[in-house]
């Protein structure tokens, strides 16, 4: 649900904020990147169809809708809007959104950490 430069590491924030929250830089291993906004309709804010969101999901990012999925992002908030995608407009049973996000992750000692 971060951005691209969150993913990888370069920034601890979404683009054009502070860069703070977190010590390290990265992703938790095994994640991958799909940004919250993918998931709308720039032009008007309201969420892509249904097959659309498949299509991003299930189609391109390969998250299997039978197996659990955490969706996270700084603190929760982006993350947030993939789950309720995920859990009511897709009908994924197995969703959870970790509310410490990058911000806990990113500070706890001995966790691993992709770039």
């Amino acid at each position: 649900m971060r951005s691209p430069e969150e993913y990888a590491g370069t920034r601890m924030h979404m683009p054009d904020y502070p860069n703070e929250g977190a010590l390290r830089g990265g992703h938790i291993p095994g994640a991958k990147s799909i940004p919250w906004a993918r998931a709308i309709n720039p032009d008007d804010g309201t969420f892509k169809t249904a097959a659309e969101l498949t299509a991003l999901y299930v189609e391109q990012n390969l998250i299997d809708p039978s197996k659990e999925v955490v969706a996270y992002c700084r603190i929760g908030e982006r993350s947030s809007h993939t789950w309720f995608a995920l859990t009511y407009l897709l009908g994924f049973e197995k969703v959870r959104n970790y509310d410490g996000s990058w911000t806990e992750w990113g500070n706890m000692v001995g966790v691993p950490i992709e770039k």
